[in-house]
């Protein structure tokens, strides 16, 4: 989903806005303020895109109680990690989202039922790798989905189990995602303005981060040394200028916001 779509079904309504969640009561109840290190946001934000209202009021019929999945394709340094705790924290539902003090999940079910209706760091974590782009996501979730339901309904099973009495020795059914039964899948993400993310990502890895871990998953494999050639020696880039930042032709922040979209079925490039 494109800045400036809304997603909403009886309980859910998102308004997306370059650089800003707005409050659309009564979908949002507050707004989660926690400070972000990894952030670098300026303390006013003025928008520079001139979205008319057409733009910004369309509509998404998500079906929380049905089989439709939210999934969030986290693009790094553009608020995804604010805005994945507003997911989890910030919407009226319901069945809101179990957040459990000192945990850094959140569990999400639709009313009644043991299922989840939301895929993001903190619903499900980094399930089908760190940051997982598009590619890695459409392959990976229905999989993940369908385990982690047919799981939960296994867990709720078993507590009414031990607390009632069996009828007859016939095993239970189990109740979960149909295999063969897709779903709705609503791919959502947050852009920035590519220049302030570019920097705000350069700062970030200047501080140490690497992000070394994500898999970077096309054709069914991770990309060779080749393929996909290291910026630096040595465990990370920290303190690295940006003339360096930039001058590495395989630094995937080059293209940060459009890769992670595309669909990249074939032999990994950088092109």
């Amino acid at each position: 989903m494109r800045p400036g779509r809304q997603a909403r079904d009886s309980g859910i309504t998102f308004r997306f806005v370059p650089g800003l969640v707005q409050q659309r009561l009564p979908a949002f109840d507050s707004l989660y303020s926690e400070p972000e290190a990894d952030e670098d946001f300026p303390a006013k934000i003025t928008s520079k895109f001139n979205f008319t209202e057409r733009d910004l009021d369309r509509h998404v019929d998500f079906n929380i109680r049905g089989d439709d999945v939210m999934v969030f394709l986290h693009i790094q340094k553009t608020g995804g990690t604010t805005f994945g705790r507003h997911l989890v924290k910030n919407i009226q539902l319901e069945q809101p989202c179990d957040c459990m003090a000192g945990q850094r999940k959140c569990t999400c079910h639709r009313p009644g039922k043991a299922e989840s209706w939301l895929f993001s760091r903190f619903s499900t974590g980094w399930s089908c790798g760190l940051h997982a782009d598009w590619t890695e996501l459409t392959s990976c979730v229905p999989v993940v989905m369908n385990k982690k339901d047919k799981k939960n309904s296994t867990q709720v099973l078993k507590s009414r189990r031990s607390t009632t009495e069996l009828l007859d020795s016939h095993p239970a059914k189990t109740p979960s995602r149909n295999p063969n039964k897709t779903g709705n899948f609503y791919y959502i993400t947050m852009l920035r303005d590519p220049v302030s993310r570019y920097l705000s990502e350069w700062k970030h890895v200047q501080r140490g981060a690497t992000w070394k871990t994500a898999l970077h998953m096309c054709d069914g494999r991770p990309p060779t040394q080749d393929e996909l050639p290291a910026c630096y020696s040595g465990e990370d880039w920290t303190g690295v200028p940006l003339t360096d930042f930039m001058n590495c032709p395989s630094n995937l922040a080059n293209n940060r916001q459009v890769q992670p979209c595309s669909s990249t079925d074939a032999p990994f490039s950088l092109q």
